[in-house]
């Protein structure tokens, strides 16, 4: 989260990588890849300073610089857009739109924080939409590379039990330990640059989608072995939430490689089920008791159990919700649970608090839309998130916003030439 003033050197310094970013990338990379490249060094920006423990100004002023790559990515022609991807891009800006006007009315010192974030997800979900395949490739490529450097920072983290590089935010020796109930030992979650054990998997998650469905220019052993350092990264985030987006991503490429056959199709919903009864075996099995009784369980549930609350609000607030920013103040009039906990962990519930009915439809049209394409990377990339949704709030973390914006607007690309998927690291067609 980005709140408060922006001084001048902030300014100054998102104005300098902007600058700095575009000298280098008109110099160095071909025109084809220019807006792949950088959409990367954005995604990379946001993803390296996204921890609360990095200082307010880095964390700022990348923000700000992100936001003046997309724009410098927006610019120039760019691949046709076909309608559904242009309803993408509109129902995201009148989400945005809606919520920056119920804000403005309901809590107008978040009104920067819902400008920004909102500039990051339609200019990302813009760029995303008139990228070249080449400039996908490009994309798809740099988020595998960011990705690894994350798992690379999470073993050293995990060594050393301190985030590289930006530490932790509290050291207080009575804070809340995140446990890895994933892994044995009672371990603490990773959370790399990212301030955060599942902001951190989900970054590692889309990679590992990107990498499984990538082309055959790419070497079995290589794709191999960087989806196992994937894999062992989401291990190390400790977040159930994310592993099984994984497996749902996994089975929506292996449905689409069927080709409507329905053996295959149920091979595929048969191994899902299986895994996800193997990695959750201790809340299915004995231990789940422990399961249902634990925080994050009881907290999820109660976040579910305030939506007739939500409903009983007066009208305009159940419309158009009660702004960026109000989750606290709906904490203390009793909305939501009250067992100390002040975190919802549901996005769709977040919203409802804050951007109302209205914005709920909005962010469903969206996930709906782009859930009816046909190109099979772009719709397990939005399973991730659709299946992010009821554990997670996380629109309004700006890595998480672009990687969800541009997955939403890659569902919403007219189909390229060839067999491959729109964001395939192998160009469309090539041969083995």
């Amino acid at each position: 989260m980005i709140g408060g003033s922006v001084d001048a050197g902030v300014v100054g310094a998102a104005a300098l990588i902007v600058g700095s970013s575009g000298t280098v990338g008109a110099l160095l990379v071909p025109a084809a890849a220019r807006r792949g490249a950088v959409l990367v060094a954005a995604v990379a920006l946001l993803v390296a300073t996204a921890s609360s423990a990095a200082p307010e100004g880095v964390r700022t002023g990348a923000v700000y610089g992100a936001i003046g790559l997309l724009a410098a990515a927006a610019l120039g022609p760019g691949a046709p857009s076909a309608p559904r991807g242009r309803a993408i891009v509109g129902l995201t800006a009148v989400s945005f739109a809606v919520a920056l006007a119920t804000t403005v009315v309901g809590y107008p010192e978040a009104v920067g924080l819902t400008v920004r974030v909102g500039a990051l997800a339609v200019g990302a979900a813009w760029c995303v939409l008139r990228a070249s395949p080449t400039d996908l490739r490009v994309l798809g490529a740099g988020v595998v590379v960011i990705a690894s450097l994350e798992v690379a920072l999470g073993l050293v983290e995990f060594a050393t039990g301190d985030p590289v590089p930006w530490g932790r935010r509290h050291r207080d020796v009575n804070d809340y330990v995140l446990v890895n109930t994933l892994l044995p030992g009672g371990l603490e979650r990773v959370q790399g640059t990212l301030g955060h054990p599942i902001t951190y998997g989900v970054v590692l998650c889309t990679a590992f989608v990107v990498t499984v469905a990538a082309g055959r220019r790419v070497p079995l052993p290589a794709r191999v072995l960087v989806a196992s350092a994937l894999m062992v990264g989401m291990l190390l985030s400790g977040s159930r939430s994310v592993v099984l987006a994984a497996i749902l991503a996994v089975a929506v490429l292996v449905v689409a490689a069927s080709e409507g056959r329905g053996a295959v199709r149920a091979a595929a919903a048969l191994l899902g089920v299986g895994v996800a009864v193997v990695v959750f075996v201790d809340e299915l099995g004995v231990a789940s008791d422990r399961f249902v009784s634990s925080g994050s369980y009881e907290n999820r549930a109660g976040t579910i159990g305030s939506v007739p609350r939500l409903l009983g609000r007066p009208l305009l607030e159940v419309v158009f919700g009660s702004g960026v920013g109000t989750v606290e103040r709906l904490y203390d009039e009793g909305l939501f649970p009250q067992d100390g906990f002040w975190v919802l962990d549901n996005q769709l519930v977040t919203t409802l608090a804050t951007q109302g009915v209205l914005g709920v439809a909005l962010s469903v049209a969206v996930l709906v839309i782009a859930l009816a394409t046909r190109d099979p990377l772009a719709r397990a990339l939005c399973a991730v998130f659709v299946g992010m949704l009821v554990t997670f709030d996380y629109v309004f973390w700006p890595s998480m916003t672009v990687l969800a914006s541009g997955a939403a607007a890659l569902a919403g690309r007219p189909p390229d030439p060839g067999p491959g998927p729109n964001l395939d690291l192998d160009p469309p067609g090539s041969a083995p």
